[in-house]
């Protein structure tokens, strides 16, 4: 009886612990833990102490509970109930006030090399490269059971070509797996992955929550530019086109002022200053050199006595 009560004891204060959090912090950060290891999961608890956050690993039902105990004592809390069909899996809550957009490299940066496992989905494309496998002739069945090109070259075994042994999303087979670990080979990385964020009770995507203040600007700012430039192309103003339209419109009346002689106080006062400003003065052209005139060459005398009494 008393480990029971202790059994009870300690549930009731894990639950109280988790109410507590997710009272105190708006945003909350589901992660993987799909072959995660222990100390990755220590590593992350550190890293989240400087930033007074917390990493919460337990039994889904508890953490249910806790969310839907939180929810019926206060209905402010209610958009805490769209976790619900999220919490599913291995999965960890990470309680910050951090902004996830640099928090998520942190945490999805501390990875390990790992190897194929049977039944597991592979997260990428794995491609053997050809050469000798360091395997002895009697271990050809695993190549023949996965139809891998291979020869005998001095009493081992050597693959032809490239072999694409497994696909992005396909579950790894037995005699993949296997293969693999005779050859070495650990080709996968393992690590906590952002799958979603809480924050203050709306769902955000992995995909949304690793955008910066500045990587939305830039969208909101391209956003803008194609707005105005189809309010330009249609010629209806909006919000985004109205100064464009105004200074198209400044623009045609200057033009006209121009043309016509016509003045007015805004143009008169914008174009006055330019007007006022001295030309500068050409610089004067360099004199030309002058032209040296040549003598007329003596005449010869005729009969080609030129010279001949000098």
């Amino acid at each position: 009886m008393p480990a029971l009560g202790s059994k009870k004891q300690k549930k009731a204060t894990i639950l109280e612990k988790l109410e507590g959090f997710f009272k105190r912090f708006k945003q909350i950060v589901v992660v993987s833990l799909l072959n995660v290891s222990s100390t990755q999961v220590q590593q992350t608890r550190v890293l989240l102490r400087k930033t007074k956050g917390e990493l919460v690993i337990g039994k889904n039902t508890v953490i249910k509970k806790a969310i839907l105990n939180v929810v019926s004592a206060d209905e402010s809390y209610k958009g805490l109930e769209k976790l619900l069909p999220i919490l599913k899996d291995k999965f960890g809550l990470i309680f910050t006030d951090q902004p996830v957009y640099e928090l998520k490299p942190e945490i999805e940066r501390n990875r390990r090399q790992g190897a194929a496992k049977v039944g597991m989905t592979a997260p990428i494309d794995v491609i053997v490269p050809p050469g000798p496998t360091g395997m002895d002739p009697s271990q050809i069945h695993f190549f023949h059971a996965l139809q891998i090109p291979t020869k005998i070259q001095k009493t081992q075994i050597e693959i032809v070509k490239d072999v694409h042994l497994c696909k992005k999303g396909r579950k790894i087979t037995n005699s993949e797996a296997v293969l693999l670990q005779r050859l070495n080979l650990k080709p996968f990385q393992y690590g906590m992955e952002v799958l979603t964020v809480y924050d203050d009770g709306s769902i955000l995507s992995n995909e949304l929550v690793s955008l910066s203040p500045d990587d939305v600007l830039k969208k909101f700012q391209v956003g803008c530019s194609y707005i105005t430039a189809l309010s330009l192309e249609l010629g209806i103003p909006t919000e985004a086109s109205v100064v464009q339209n105004i200074f198209n419109g400044f623009k045609n009346l200057a033009a006209i002022s121009v043309v016509s002689g016509y003045k007015f106080r805004q143009f008169s006062d914008q174009a006055a200053p330019a007007q006022a400003a001295p030309a500068k003065e050409a610089a004067p052209a360099k004199a030309a050199a002058p032209v040296k005139e040549e003598k007329p060459a003596e005449e010869e005398l005729e009969g080609g006595f030129g010279g001949l009494f000098d």
